[in-house]
């Protein structure tokens, strides 16, 4: 085996698990190759011709060399990488608006040149754009399809016909009747056409597709756009015209909307029994059914952060969840929206919530200004909240010309936050999903069984979405590591990247709510990698809301360094003024709101929301490597 065969940075892995699962090559001798465990940091030296075996073997194989693994969202490519996706997205996007869904040189051919003299740049070759096509279709319709592959040239995956999507596309029109067979019944008459065709044309056979890849095409198509073109506009407006919004929509997940609001109730502390004030709430809830999908309650202000945590939480099952809040209820919602209707509010525009789109493959529809029907479901939802939920509690806030002289909810407050958090969820699953809906007399639980029924909602993996759904950054990887949050991350295989790479702009992962660790993209390998704080004890657990507040309490001494003695002082004084506070609430007759002490104790905030040690495409990294041998894995310092 020559040395050809291996890098110094590749990560390995060992399908027996033996040394253990993955490797990153530390070092290449003569005579044995020195590995350290990238979920330990342990080091192993295997000789060369045993490693050689166990190649022929087909005992491991090089991570970067296995096109399907990895954890890339559009985020994590280049500049380049991402400016050719979204050039050739709007190609696609240009060809499909002019109905040309088979591309050859006839049918595209001038079309393919008028885009590229109105977008600029060199005119693609119609089979290229062909191809990208095919490989946008294949990919479900999301950008990953649409992603600059030069890494793996030579990889040859196959790809659906477009004349096989040709026949779906018209026999999924049949779904969209008002008997709507069921999905079964359309794959039937599909394979029944390819069967035809081929038949006729022995010498040109059609593959027949899945199961699961026909029912994705049929829940691709749009019942609206369907009704229009068959009806015509009027007779849609018309149809349309008992709805609030004017939107229709015929399954679960295909439409949801999402908002914020803060709840018009004030809450004690769970174990002070001190006022904390109101809590916001984000809620998703399915535009179809009527059932909330998901919600994040917390006293975090409306935030990127937030709203990730109430996605996690609807794309779920709710089992988990429900279960840590001894909740014995039942909760059937889960799953990824086709389209997500959100407001025009900063955390919906972000870089960071554009790219969980592109990822999850989710259209995002922003709501036109001053359109409140145009999210009727959860404007209506925190209408009943308020009426239903809220009207009798404790602690209710009125407005004015709405209470009697003298009412202060804040002195009327009873239930603390964990206490009315399960009664919500109690009302919401118990009550709320239970009441019949006025246009059709059943009730969100019956819509939801009868749509999932028909179109069954895989099951979403938490390992694969949590990255996702976490804040990304671009820093600068230097030797001593990456610098963020005014914080240094480093470790021993963060040093093998630095060896290998060198200073290099990299992807990062965070959770907003504990700073203690990181994920750090390895693109050569498309996995990330786990790394903790050089203050680890100062870092973990802590949000950057808490880091924030005892920076400026250190800058407050002027002090120029953060180090770890005047970071635990100032850690220190802000847990000894919440515990004032509460005391001081505790001595007044006057309740005082205390909701910074709340964002501080990070109450309501699932500890387990963003886990990033949970994830099994993730690596714990070990900064301590106290057992390195300095001598061997190159390290050392002259």
């Amino acid at each position: 085996m020559s040395n050809e065969m291996w890098s110094e940075g590749e990560i390995i892995e060992f399908k027996n698990g033996k040394p253990c699962s993955r490797v990153i090559v530390r070092k290449v001798g003569k005579q044995e190759i020195i590995f350290a465990d990238i979920l330990t940091g342990s080091i192993y030296k295997i000789e060369k011709t045993e490693i050689d075996e166990r190649k022929k073997n087909g005992d491991l194989i090089f991570l970067a060399k296995e096109h399907n693994l990895g954890i890339l969202s559009f985020v994590d490519l280049s500049e380049k990488e991402q400016f050719e996706a979204n050039r050739r997205y709007k190609f696609i996007r240009k060809l499909k608006e002019s109905g040309i869904t088979k591309i050859t040189k006839k049918s595209a051919g001038d079309l393919i040149q008028e885009i590229a003299q109105e977008i600029g740049g060199n005119v693609p070759h119609w089979q290229s754009v062909r191809n990208w096509y095919k490989s946008y279709v294949a990919a479900g319709e999301k950008m990953r399809g649409l992603y600059p592959n030069h890494r793996y040239k030579g990889f040859r995956q196959p790809r659906i016909d477009i004349r096989v999507i040709d026949i779906i596309n018209r026999e999924a029109v049949r779904f969209f009747k008002l008997n709507q067979p069921k999905v079964a019944s359309i794959v039937r008459n599909v394979e029944a056409k390819i069967i035809a065709h081929n038949l006729e044309h022995p010498d040109d056979l059609l593959k027949t597709p899945t199961f699961l890849t026909i029912q994705k095409r049929i829940m691709a198509n749009s019942y609206q756009n369907k009704q229009k073109s068959r009806k015509g506009s009027d007779a849609l407006k018309a149809e349309l015209a008992g709805s609030d919004s004017g939107i229709i929509t015929t399954r679960v997940l295909e439409r949801v909307e999402i908002d914020h609001t803060q709840l018009d109730i004030h809450v004690l502390h769970d174990d002070y029994k001190t006022l904390l004030g109101r809590p916001f709430i984000t809620v998703l809830i399915d535009h179809y059914s009527h059932m909330v999908l998901g919600f994040q309650m917390s006293f975090e202000n409306p935030s990127f952060a937030s709203v990730c945590i109430a996605c996690l939480n609807a794309f779920l099952p709710k089992q988990h969840f429900l279960s840590k809040l001894e909740c014995e209820v039942e909760w059937m919602a889960h799953g990824i929206p086709l389209t997500l209707v959100t407001d025009n509010g900063n955390e919906f525009w972000g870089k960071n919530f554009i790219s969980v789109a592109d990822e999850l493959g989710t259209i995002f529809q922003y709501c036109p200004i001053r359109r409140g029907n145009y999210k009727s479901r959860i404007e209506r939802f925190f209408g009943i909240v308020n009426s239903l939920v809220l009207d009798d509690l404790p602690g209710v806030v009125r407005k004015l010309g709405k209470q009697g002289q003298g009412y202060d909810a804040r002195q009327e407050a009873k239930m603390t936050f964990s206490e009315f958090k399960h009664y919500f969820i109690t009302w919401l699953t118990s009550i709320y999903h239970n009441l019949p809906i006025e246009d059709s007399g059943m009730t969100p639980n019956e819509l939801w069984a009868q749509s999932e029924d028909e179109l069954p909602i895989p099951f979403e993996n938490e390992t694969e979405l949590t990255p996702i759904l976490m804040a990304t950054h671009k820093r600068e990887l230097s030797k001593g590591g990456i610098r963020l949050f005014s914080l240094s991350y480093d470790s021993s295989i963060l040093k093998d990247l630095y060896r290998r790479d060198g200073p290099v702009s990299v992807t990062i992962k965070s959770n907003p709510f504990d700073i203690g660790s990181i994920l750090v993209l390895d693109k050569l390998n498309n996995i990330y990698i786990k790394v903790d704080c050089t203050k680890y004890f100062y870092a973990a657990g802590l949000s950057e809301f808490e880091h924030r507040k005892i920076s400026e309490e250190v800058k407050k001494i002027a002090r120029s360094k953060f180090d770890n003695l005047e970071l635990q002082q100032a850690k220190v004084k802000l847990s000894n003024e919440r515990d004032e506070l509460h005391a001081r609430n505790q001595r007044r007759k006057t309740q005082i709101t205390t909701s910074k002490a709340a964002r501080s104790e990070k109450i309501g905030i699932d500890e387990s929301s963003i886990n990033i040690s949970g994830l099994n495409r993730v690596f714990q990294v070990d900064i301590n490597a106290e057992n390195d041998d300095l001598n061997m894995d190159g390290w050392s310092v002259n």
